[in-house]
């Protein structure tokens, strides 16, 4: 079974759009360390504005370890409080989402 962690932010206005995206490089290069799979979006009908970034697994496993290893890492843990002193955007929802095999 598949699985998709989800990550939906808001650009806070006046916001740096190149500077939004190489926050988010930084992040993806840590989750693609451990295994994942990261895509960045942008929201073009319902909720436009929002941007998203989504990260696969193969198996709740997969993300589970590659979780465990992200949150243990030091350069994870600053570039979080880096992400967070930007003041560049607003959280506005994660989900974990796991595939239902039809």
């Amino acid at each position: 079974m598949a699985v998709v962690a989800q990550y939906v932010f808001r650009p806070n206005p006046g916001s740096d759009l190149n500077a939004i995206t190489a926050n988010v490089k930084e992040a993806a290069a840590l989750w693609r360390k451990y295994g994942g799979e990261v895509h960045l979006w942008t929201v073009s009908m319902g909720e436009i504005g929002n941007m998203a970034v989504s990260v696969h697994f193969d198996s709740y496993e997969g993300y589970a370890r590659c979780f465990d290893k992200l949150i243990a890492d030091p350069a994870f843990m600053a570039w979080q409080q880096k992400n967070l002193a930007s003041g560049l955007s607003s959280w506005v929802r994660s989900n974990l989402a796991r595939e239902i095999p039809i």
